[in-house]
Formats: structure tokens, C-alpha cells, sequence
């Protein structure tokens, strides 16, 4: 969903979504894992999950504040046993949004007004006077503890679904694992071990001297 910037005022703009919109679900399936199609792990399931999504859009100078909220859960692979499993995630949504390279801190490259055949000089990059939440909303300030970069956005629109999936997938972990305690799968056979004991421990304990059985001994 495109909300171009002279859509937005001052006195803000408040918006609720849910799992009836399909742009929003489609959003927010694309921070979902899944594993290929050979898997015999089951695929997801049909049904919508619940979503709310809850956003306020004012506009500060050239900046565009959106602060809300989320509320769903994601699909991820277990990083142990290789499960698919169902993580909530809530995260509070705060993100600044900004045309001007200059003030988003970008680098760019700058036209010479004398001559504008010139190859362009580099600027933004460290250069800008980007600033930051507390500059915009000292009560946002204060509950979220955070100081936030402005975004560059090169359209006149800032698209809604572009901005719930980036705040999903920040919410995804380096490791996802289904449960704290998750006893992984066998690095020989593959067995889910969070089901059951595999056999290959068995195995492997009858069989203890079968590296052996081929040895031989030179005789004296």
C-alpha cells in the first residue's frame, strides 16, 4: 500500500490494518521461512493468521514519523531440529522517513551549477545533519529509549508493506530455535530427537570394535 508524502500532515494520520488485507498478510508472509518442497516437514497452514497492525503517519519539516504497532507471528526453521515453527513477534514501530539525501546522511553525488556536464562531487555520506527520533517526539523518545536514523526514500510514496516486512525480519533471531530445550536432530540418521531416542547410539555401542575387524597383524 503507496502513501504518497502529500498525503501526509502535520496533525497525523492513524491506520489500522489486519489479516484481512491482503497486501498486509502478503507483507508479512515474505519474512517467513520455508523449506524446499523435496522436505517432508508439513507445510504451512491455510488458514489466515491474526494480524493488527496499527500506524500513525505525521510529517515534521521534510520527515515522516511512522510510529505504531504489530502484532502476528512468523514461520521459521528451527536452526537444530529443522521444524518449522510459529514465533510471535510484537514489535513497536518507529521509523523516520526523508527525501533530502543531505538530511538522511546519503551519499550522493552533487551537480556543479556552473557546469553541469562536470562529474558530480560526492556529498552526504557523514556530511549530512541527519537527525534523529528524540528530535520529533520527545514522548516516543522517552518510552522507546531510541535514537533512529532517518530512511532515504527516492519515491514521493513510502510503501506500508515495505515497512512491516523490514520490522518483521529485525525481529527474526540469528539462530531461531522452536523452544528453548530443543534436543536437535541426529547428525548421523537425521531423527528428530525432541520426538525419541534414534538407534544409531545403539548401534554404534554394539559395534564398538568394528573398526577393527579388518585389521591385520604383520607376524614377527
Amino acid at each position: 500500500m503507496k502513501i504518497y508524502l502529500h498525503e501526509i500532515s502535520e496533525f497525523g494520520t492513524e491506520l489500522t490494518f489486519n489479516e484481512n488485507e491482503k497486501w498486509v498478510a502478503d507483507a508479512i508472509s515474505r519474512a517467513d521461512e520455508h523449506l524446499d518442497e523435496l522436505s517432508q516437514i508439513k507445510p504451512s497452514t491455510p488458514n489466515p493468521r491474526p494480524i493488527l497492525v496499527e500506524l500513525n503517519l505525521r510529517q515534521v519539516d521534510e520527515v515522516v514519523v511512522i510510529d505504531g504497532k504489530l502484532r502476528t507471528h512468523i514461520e521459521l526453521v528451527c536452526s537444530r531440529c529443522a521444524n518449522v515453527y510459529d514465533m510471535p513477534v510484537k514489535p513497536s514501530i518507529s521509523a523516520l522517513y526523508c527525501k533530502d539525501p543531505d538530511m538522511a546522511g546519503v551519499a550522493h553525488l552533487q551537480a556543479d551549477p556552473e557546469d553541469k556536464r562536470a562529474p558530480g562531487k560526492p556529498v552526504g555520506q557523514n556530511k549530512g545533519f541527519a537527525r534523529h527520533k528524540h528530535d520529533f517526539g520527545q514522548d516516543a523518545n522517552i518510552e522507546s529509549g531510541k535514537d533512529l536514523d532517518i530512511n532515504y526514500i527516492a519515491e514521493d510514496y513510502i510503501d506500508l508493506a515495505d515497512v512491516l516486512t523490514e520490522q518483521i525480519q529485525l525481529q527474526v533471531p540469528f539462530q531461531p530455535l522452536c523452544k528453548a530445550d530443543c534436543k536437535g536432530m541426529c547428525t548421523q540418521c537425521g531423527a528428530d530427537l525432541n520426538v525419541g531416542r534414534c538407534a544409531c547410539a545403539k548401534i554404534t555401542a554394539s559395534n564398538a570394535f568394528s573398526a577393527l575387524k579388518d585389521l591385520k597383524i604383520k607376524e614377527r
